[in-house]
């Protein structure tokens, strides 16, 4: 089949879990030539990093390093439409003007989370130009990244009449155990990944640590990305009397992630809302027991391997990770248990069940 994907999740996006999917089903139909796909070339500017320092994406895709996301748009919104035949066109974002492109092709839509529509408050710039409803409405089969998301989607939109099915994202061969420790990190360390604000709750992780940490005189909360500590969080550290060296924010590039997963002594991830939640399958992935509020698609991917606290309930939170770090015997089955069930997300998966998706809507 001749498959089109368009540039808009490349346009916008330097890092992050939307074009990390996409990147990785372009891979394994790159190397699975079982699933007979032709990819259609995108030719444009983009700012994604996963495929600018991917040289055989490059090639594939035909595609050129932005000056920025700001012309990468521009360049996306003064374009002429595509009007090459193709078979199915898979949008990657929602952008008001992808639906004019490929006319006559079937068209498919992945839904990855319903936050802007279930959380009004937490919308982005970004997200009060895309025109999600409308893609919902034009798609011929919709893909949603787990079971969740898909009952959000129904509840939201429940006159959809398409087939919506699941493909769940996977994980990377590079996260493991073996993964090298990080220089200059205190051990033993409590790891949280990504924006800390809003619905992510990071706050709550903050308190816990606070409640347990003269029980751990050693331990130490590290924050990997969402930005420095804000005024607020200072604020409720100062309060607390703990030791401020003892919670560390730093970056990572994205090659490093593995050993900062598998070298904590416990992974928090206390989101009140995920569509699907990729640190956890990344955590568990490298060994390390995960924590989960027990909340929307996070139940679904964690399943038995992890631990569990009602979102938002800080005293839980802390009771959960005391328990887990004063019994050994605990955290080696978590780890365990982690291990195992990180296999069952793999991108090949995820990308066979994309690929049968469009041979669905092509039937």
């Amino acid at each position: 089949m001749r498959l089109a994907l368009d540039e808009q999740i490349f346009a916008v996006q330097a890092y992050g879990g939307i074009s990390r999917d996409f990147v990785e089903q372009i891979r394994v139909m790159q190397r699975d030539t079982g699933l007979d796909v032709e990819l259609t070339p995108i030719r444009a500017p983009i700012v994604n990093e996963f495929v600018l320092q991917d040289p055989r994406l490059v090639e594939e895709l035909q595609v050129r390093r932005a000056g920025g996301p700001y012309g990468a748009l521009t360049q996306y919104w003064s374009r002429r439409r595509r009007s090459e035949l193709v078979d199915v066109v898979h949008n990657t974002f929602y952008l008001p003007r992808g639906l004019g492109d490929y006319p006559g092709a079937k068209r498919v839509a992945t839904i990855h989370d319903m936050i802007p529509e279930l959380m009004p408050k937490s919308r982005r710039k970004l997200d009060l130009l895309t025109r999600k409803a409308s893609y919902v409405r034009a798609s011929d089969h919709i893909i949603c990244v787990s079971e969740s998301t898909r009952a959000d989607l129904l509840r939201v939109y429940p006159d959809i009449r398409v087939p919506v099915t699941i493909a769940y994202p996977g994980v990377s061969t590079e996260f493991t155990p073996l993964a090298p420790r990080l220089e200059g990190i205190p051990d033993p360390y409590l790891l949280h990944v990504g924006n800390r604000g809003g619905y992510k709750d990071g706050a709550a992780l903050i308190t816990a640590f606070l409640l347990i940490a003269s029980s751990f005189p050693e331990l130490t909360l590290l924050l990997v990305g969402g930005g420095p500590l804000t005024t607020q969080e200072r604020k409720l550290i100062e309060q607390s009397g703990v030791d401020d060296h003892r919670i560390v924010q730093i970056s990572l590039p994205d090659h490093l992630m593995p050993s900062a997963y598998a070298h904590a002594s416990v992974t928090v991830f206390p989101s009140r809302y995920e569509g699907f939640g990729l640190p956890a399958v990344e955590a568990m992935a490298c060994g390390s027991p995960l924590v989960l509020a027990q909340t929307s698609s996070l139940p679904e991917v964690g399943g038995e391997a992890a631990a569990y606290f009602t979102p938002g309930d800080e005293r839980m939170l802390a009771d959960v990770l005391f328990e887990i770090l004063k019994d050994e015997r605990q955290h080696s089955e978590m780890a365990s248990q982690g291990l195992a069930r990180a296999k069952a997300f793999t991108w090949d998966a995820y990308a066979h069940a994309n690929v049968d998706a469009y041979n669905q809507v092509l039937r």
